[in-house]
């Protein structure tokens, strides 16, 4: 995933389930070379910078459900109020919203009423997404072989249809609000 420009920066992303990060790691780093190259040969000269398995990170995660993003004199924003998993790229997008919202909430109200109205305000955006995630995360890291090749043909056909790549490209936007909706204007400072 490029993260930079051009010539500087990529990201790669290597899914596998925690319990066989060791297994991976007693693999020929070669071999997994080879895996990854079969899927992305772009990826060439960036693997021939990976010289052992300890060049890469592993990262793990977890989704964060909370009935409400406050308590007392408290809010919680970010993915410290919703993390969920990376798929739809979300982090940064509702974590701007939820700020955008708490600003707004406690320019109208006194901080226990706006605490309580900014975790009102957030809970319908944030339960989309929240369930968008789970139900797509099997499709991008799992061990079925049969969800991956079904998004990798349905993506390109619904990217070709105007209306379901509005659909899309509002989500990847963050601004879904459930399977038609959207945020209001309105909802940003």
């Amino acid at each position: 995933m490029p993260t930079g420009t051009e010539h500087d920066l990529l990201s790669l992303f290597w899914s596998i389930r925690m319990d066989k990060v060791e297994q991976w790691r007693d693999t020929p780093l070669d071999e997994w070379k080879e895996s990854v190259l079969k899927l992305a040969p772009q990826a060439e000269g960036f693997l021939q910078q990976i010289n052992s398995h300890d060049d890469l990170s592993v990262a793990s995660y977890h989704d964060v459900v909370m009935k409400k993003w406050h308590t007392n004199n408290v809010a919680i924003l970010g993915d410290a109020a919703h993390a969920l998993s990376p798929q739809l790229g979300q982090g940064v997008n509702l974590a701007l919203v939820d700020a955008s919202t708490l600003a707004q909430c406690l320019r109208e109200l006194d901080l226990p009423e706006a605490l309580t109205s900014y975790s009102e305000r957030r809970k319908k955006h944030l339960a989309f997404y929240q369930r968008a995630t789970r139900w797509a995360t099997p499709f991008f890291q799992s061990d079925y072989r049969l969800l991956g090749t079904a998004r990798d043909l349905s993506f390109p056909v619904m990217n070709s249809l105007p209306w379901a790549r509005k659909q899309m490209t509002a989500t990847m936007a963050g601004l879904k609000t459930g399977p038609f909706g959207i945020l209001s204007p309105d909802n940003f400072v």
